[in-house]
């Protein structure tokens, strides 16, 4: 993981050191012009791979401290002898040992045109922008950069990138995500073939339609998990009578206790709905149990138990999702999730649907923002977010910084703020570094 990042002379001025918590949570403040923003660029460039990106910045070098090991890279001018000419290059350091192999700019990855020949996919848009046919998306070349640079042979990436290998090597196995300023623009989806014939969508609304795909998918892995199971029951049987492996009462009891308190939660998520997988529930204190149906109830229970875990994660991320939202939104709305429609919003008392487009810019950015955090996170991930603050009222910042304890402890991952609002660190300064001169 890393564990500071520093810039010297960013924009010629600036020092900057970020030294990142072991909590998990990392804020940065600043004066305007002082380059939180643009650490938070410089941050992805290098563990997206990209490192053309650096340079469009100034700065006389970079030091990373990644699992105890420090990286830094520095522009340079490197004379090229046999062709006559300089190019801007950037060298490489690891704990202060000069890597022989620079990285050299080139313009390829840049080109539009280059992504088109390499990622069938992919068509010509205007201003540098490319139609993704898989997702039906436009994406900027950042984007296809980031998502299809692991696609193309591995000549051409060693042709293009060219980083040292002790290099892809400290920074290659860190995922790293930046969320922008613009996360509420809109984005296009078109038919290939009516290429004027645009439809505007917002992102809210992906992150609805991304959501009902998902529990669709997850819904199709428990049936055939389902299946599974209830192909192998009779042999499960047969075998528990003849190991005497069956449980007692007690253990039946306790059985239905956790299958029910699983249902009721799957139910609640909106991962399963009321009526589905109904199971028997005999009460074993009406009877002696004999040693086939204990066999029987002992199989079907562990097998039931087994299904409803399964789905255990995605409850668990839709019901923490749920809760942070319905804790904004108060007495006014009601959030409800389901596999059909994905995010539903209903406006209270009269229960009326609201189009996700038509919602506040604040509640579209707490629905965008955790959506992303909650259901997309990963582990080993570091999550980049600039001005969370926007369009959010004073009650939602001062929040903001614990749902993020919550969010880091179920996934796991490592988040880094910038800022200007000292609502959103609140009581959190524990959390923060600052670059330039506090405001």
């Amino acid at each position: 993981m890393v564990e500071r990042f520093f810039v010297k002379k960013l924009f010629g001025v600036f020092d900057n050191e970020i030294a990142f918590r072991e909590n998990g949570i990392t804020v940065i403040v600043g004066q305007n012009g002082c380059g939180k923003t643009t650490m938070l660029h410089m941050l992805a460039a290098i563990f997206s791979k990209n490192h053309s990106q650096l340079f469009q910045y100034n700065f006389e070098y970079i030091e990373l401290l990644v699992s105890g090991h420090t990286l830094k890279i520095e522009p340079i001018d490197e004379k090229l002898e046999d062709e006559g000419i300089t190019i801007r290059s950037l060298k490489y350091y690891i704990d202060s040992k000069a890597l022989e192999k620079c990285y050299r700019e080139d313009s390829k990855i840049n080109s539009p045109s280059f992504w088109v020949n390499f990622i069938p996919s992919l068509r010509r848009r205007a201003r540098n922008l490319l139609y993704d046919m898989r997702s039906g998306e436009v994406l900027t070349l950042a984007e296809v950069i980031d998502t299809y640079f692991d696609e193309l042979p591995e000549e051409i990436k060693n042709d293009i990138i060219a980083l040292p290998t002790e290099a892809y090597d400290l920074i290659g196995n860190l995922q790293i995500e930046l969320i922008t300023t613009d996360r509420l623009k809109k984005l296009y989806r078109e038919d290939e073939y009516r290429r004027y014939d645009v439809v505007q969508r917002f992102v809210v609304e992906e992150c609805s339609s991304e959501l009902s795909n998902n529990l669709k998918n997850v819904l199709s892995e428990y049936a055939n998990l389902s299946q599974k199971l209830d192909e192998q029951f009779p042999s499960k049987i047969l075998k528990s009578i003849k190991q005497h492996n069956q449980f007692n009462e007690t253990e039946l009891k306790e059985n239905v206790k956790k299958i029910d308190e699983l249902r009721k939660k799957h139910v609640n998520a909106g991962v399963l709905e009321e009526n589905n997988d109904k199971f028997l529930n005999i009460d074993v204190n009406a009877e002696r149990l004999d040693e086939s149906t204990a066999a029987i109830l002992t199989i079907y229970y562990q097998d039931m138990k087994m299904k409803l875990e399964s789905l255990n994660d995605i409850s668990d991320r839709i019901a923490l999702f749920k809760g942070m939202i319905m804790n904004k939104f108060n007495e006014n709305k009601e959030i409800l999730i389901n596999k059909d429609d994905g995010i539903i919003i209903r406006q209270k008392p009269n229960n009326e649907e609201v189009a996700l487009k038509f919602l506040s810019s604040g509640e579209q950015q707490e629905i965008v923002l955790l959506y992303n955090l909650i259901m997309k996170g990963e582990k080993n991930k570091l999550i980049l977010i600039d001005e969370p603050e926007i369009s959010l009222n004073v009650s939602w910042q001062r929040e903001f910084l614990n749902d993020m304890k919550k969010i880091v402890e179920i996934n796991g991952f490592s988040i880094l703020v910038a800022t200007h609002s000292p609502q959103i660190i609140n009581d959190n300064w524990d959390m923060v570094e600052t670059l330039g001169e506090l405001e």
